[in-house]
């Protein structure tokens, strides 16, 4: 292939993306797990926040599906069984995150125990299928992502279709979003990444609202260690892990 764009790109977004989706999950769950009343407000914000994180990863994956997955298909032919594997995969992921968009539109009018738990036991059942993904994804893929897809193109799927919107406090909340927590290492390479996307006054402004939005929701200073927000969700799925297994 000619081309005067170079390999191999810096797959690390991709974890990041991951550990985003980690992160708001487990804090999701935790939420979920105490028995305090939450308030109307938060508990909306809550529901809000859980639908958005969605169709975030609904449309990272799409994208991946039909832009990096595209590419790499046509340049790695041994690559193609494992990439339509985890493409089915999407799909039970999102058959799963349906459900959970459902009992959160519930949640979101009412905080009755059974409502809670029917919202919690959903979140479950997709962290279930889509954990283990994510990490398969970061260990198989991206060396192939690496090999295969440009830095042109990665800029492109990253600042095209991933980061779709030209909404300024759009942008402010999913750039938020992906560094919130991070390592500083993490997150000096992160916002490098999204440089243009970080220059005016307008951002700064949409990004201090969204770091009193973050902390109003979560009831917690930004910490960092997105691992570690997920910690009782993994908790959870090994004792279900375990409960399965064969004696």
């Amino acid at each position: 292939m000619t081309t005067t764009s170079t390999y191999p790109i810096d797959p690390h977004l991709i974890g990041i993306i991951h550990d985003a989706l980690r992160r708001d999950l487990g804090r999701t769950f935790d939420t979920l797990s105490t028995r305090a009343p939450l308030g109307a407000r938060r508990r909306a914000a809550l529901a809000d926040h859980l639908t958005w994180t969605l169709t975030f990863l609904e449309r990272h994956h799409t994208t991946e599906e039909t832009y990096l997955w595209a590419l790499a298909r046509r340049r790695s032919q041994p690559a193609a069984p494992m990439l339509h594997q985890l493409t089915t995969g999407h799909a039970r992921i999102h058959h799963a995150a349906s459900a959970v968009e459902h009992a959160a539109h519930i949640y979101h009018a009412s905080d009755a125990a059974t409502v809670r738990d029917d919202l919690r036991g959903a979140l479950e059942r997709l962290c279930t299928i889509l954990l283990p993904h994510l990490d398969r994804e970061e260990t198989d893929v991206t060396p192939i992502l690496a090999a295969t897809i440009t830095d042109t193109e990665w800029d492109t799927w990253l600042h095209h279709h991933l980061l779709h919107t030209t909404r300024p406090a759009e942008l402010a909340r999913e750039t938020y979003w992906l560094t919130d927590t991070l390592e500083p290492e993490r997150r000096a390479f992160t916002t490098r990444l999204l440089h243009p996307h970080h220059r005016s006054l307008t951002h700064h402004a949409f990004t201090l609202t969204c770091r009193h939005h973050t902390r109003q929701l979560w009831r917690t200073r930004t910490t960092t260690g997105n691992r570690q927000q997920s910690s009782r969700i993994h908790a959870v799925l090994h004792q279900l892990d375990t409960a399965l297994s064969p004696t």
